[in-house]
């Protein structure tokens, strides 16, 4: 009777140490640490489309990193591009879909342009 509470236990710890991500989070968190402390875009963006290529290749790519990559040629000014990743976060993940539509309104050609 006293080995139930240790074989228990061993049992939940094996049961977690197989456990797999749902995602492909790919080197995300360490490369927007990276980006964090530096501002280097390029090496952002790179490690992104990365990031993304992985999760693609599995089909598993991760909640708001198309959205990511979208705000950051946004940023950019490459708008078209920006737009095609919103929509693919929106496709991907419905949820967004508010966020998104947004988004894609606001990377059109008038993008960062002021009426006066």
């Amino acid at each position: 009777m006293k080995w139930v509470p240790i074989i228990g236990a061993a049992l939940l710890l094996a049961g977690c140490a197989g456990n797999k991500s749902m995602y492909e989070w790919g080197n995300y968190q360490p490369a927007l640490v990276r980006y964090a402390k530096n501002a280097d875009k390029a090496s952002f963006e790179q490690d992104l489309r990365e990031t993304i290529a992985k999760g693609e290749e599995k089909g598993r790519v991760a909640p708001g990193i198309y959205a990511e990559l979208g705000y950051l040629l946004l940023e950019e000014g490459k708008g078209p591009e920006a737009a095609l990743l919103f929509t693919k976060e929106r496709e991907r993940f419905p949820e967004s879909a508010v966020l998104m539509n947004k988004l894609i309104e606001g990377s059109g050609p008038n993008h960062g342009e002021t009426d006066q």
